[in-house]
């Protein structure tokens, strides 16, 4: 465990720090070359006792303003009630850190509070409701993020002039590929419902569109037709490239539910013709596994290795692949050990259904950690900050000044770290010219805050 601390403390910051733990029980960070020094209170065994009653504090400081990280007031303190009464000593070898903010960064990156829960919603999923971030009102902060900075500012006190790893801000658009056409791809008699679906109940729904959608149906044989309202993709690409951004699509390519997967097949050769557009074009294809593979590691190797297939039989050239769970179904740690073994390289799903926010307390890549059996994995996690449906689902025309607000709140909290706005955007919800103004205004945020990038950050 230290030495995967040591290497996230590595990435973020240094190449050369070295973490130490001390007989004294306090955290040390060094560098070679320097005989200054980073103490930081241990409090680890906390941050091991039942989440359920791990208590929360605020430090609000009144002369220590300026260790704080640029924008904030004050920092929650999972694990201590009362924030002590001085949080950053300068000594004459260093700097004291008085919260153990190492311990707070093992326990929400591990994602060690979900570890053997049972409290989970019906789909099986660890809520947001129950999380401690949410029960003590930091969902929506990036707090291993922030607490960094702070760490930050002690490291260019200790040492002065080092030169920090200074990261920088981006947005990740990502799409979960569920339903890629809303006529095409499917069964008659699936056809039919849906129509009458959209007659009776739809009322949005494109008329025209349902006019046409027998022959939507039809045309689909081999490209998904472009008048079908759920083909959004040559939008979404053309938005991202015009600002230089390269999106990431993740395909279902298996069935464990027949109500709650995909209907279309993966190696459908409209579907391949998508995947290779996609390609072409430079976007990402990634993983969409089936709706039980979370706990299914066969299967959901399964359906890595024939979506490998798929796309070099499509002369699509892509090694690395990505992974996304259908419906954000995670279990701690059973779904990184099955995805590990699949050969996947990163996964995104780590964010709640119901809740935007940062469920792993930071919006930044990093290595995955196995609570359970103590061990550092090759697993990448790039948390998921919102899914659009949080915000829009149900929004109203006159609605969209909110949800366009509060996702800007969490780009900007993204932005203020120097972290990844990761945001899932599914193709089916671009049909309204409603939703599209809140995506666009997303959009046009992040070249106002990549043009004015500069923050001091984590």
């Amino acid at each position: 465990m230290i030495a995967w601390l040591q290497d996230l403390l590595r990435e973020r910051f240094h190449d050369r720090l070295m973490l130490w733990q001390t007989d004294a029980g306090e955290w040390q960070l060094t560098l070679p070359d320097s005989e200054a020094v980073i103490r930081i209170h241990c409090d680890f065994d906390t941050f091991l006792a039942d989440p359920r009653t791990l208590a929360c504090g605020h430090w609000l400081p009144r002369d220590e303003m300026a260790w704080l990280p640029d924008g904030s007031v004050g920092l929650p303190t999972p694990g201590v009630a009362q924030a002590p009464p001085r949080m950053v000593e300068q000594t004459s070898q260093g700097c004291k850190l008085n919260y153990d903010l190492l311990g707070l960064a093992y326990w929400m990156l591990s994602r060690r509070e979900e570890a053997g829960r049972r409290d989970l919603d019906s789909h099986g999923r660890f809520p947001a409701e129950a999380s401690h971030a949410f029960r003590h009102g930091y969902l929506e902060r990036p707090i291993v993020d922030e607490w960094f900075a702070v760490l930050r500012k002690a490291m260019q006190t200790t040492w002065p002039g080092i030169s920090l790893h200074e990261p920088h801000y981006t947005l990740r658009l990502s799409h979960d590929v569920d339903t890629p056409a809303r006529y095409g791809l499917i069964s008659a008699t699936h056809l039919l419902r849906n129509i009458m679906v959209d007659l009776l109940r739809e009322r949005r729904r494109d008329r025209h569109a349902l006019l046409r959608a027998p022959w939507l149906w039809k045309a689909s044989a081999t490209r998904i037709d472009p008048r079908d309202p759920f083909n959004t993709f040559e939008w979404i690409m053309e938005h991202s490239e015009a600002l230089g951004l390269r999106n990431a699509f993740y395909f279902i390519c298996g069935r464990t539910d027949r109500r709650r997967d995909g209907d279309y097949p993966p190696g459908h050769p409209a579907i391949v013709e998508l995947m290779r557009r996609i390609h072409e074009r430079g976007h990402e294809i990634g993983l969409h596994p089936s709706y039980h593979t979370y706990l299914d590691p066969a299967a959901l190797k399964a359906e890595a290795d024939r979506l490998r297939q798929i796309c070099e039989q499509a002369g699509i050239r892509q090694p690395r692949l990505g992974v996304r769970m259908h419906y954000l179904r995670w279990q701690t740690p059973e779904t990184p050990r099955g995805q590990e073994l699949a050969g996947l390289v990163y996964d995104s799903t780590l964010g709640y259904a119901k809740h935007p926010g940062f469920r792993c307390g930071t919006c930044h890549e990093y290595q995955a950690f196995d609570p359970v059996r103590g061990q550092a994995m090759k697993l990448r996690l790039r948390p998921l900050i919102v899914m659009e449906s949080t915000v829009i689902q149900g929004m109203r025309p006159r609605d969209t000044a909110a949800a366009e607000a509060r996702l800007l709140r969490l780009q900007e909290a993204c932005q203020r770290v120097r972290g990844s706005f990761t945001l899932l955007w599914h193709n089916t919800m671009l049909e309204h010219p409603q939703q599209r103004r809140v995506y666009e205004r997303v959009l046009g945020r992040h070249a106002e805050l990549s043009a004015g990038a500069g923050q001091v950050s984590a």
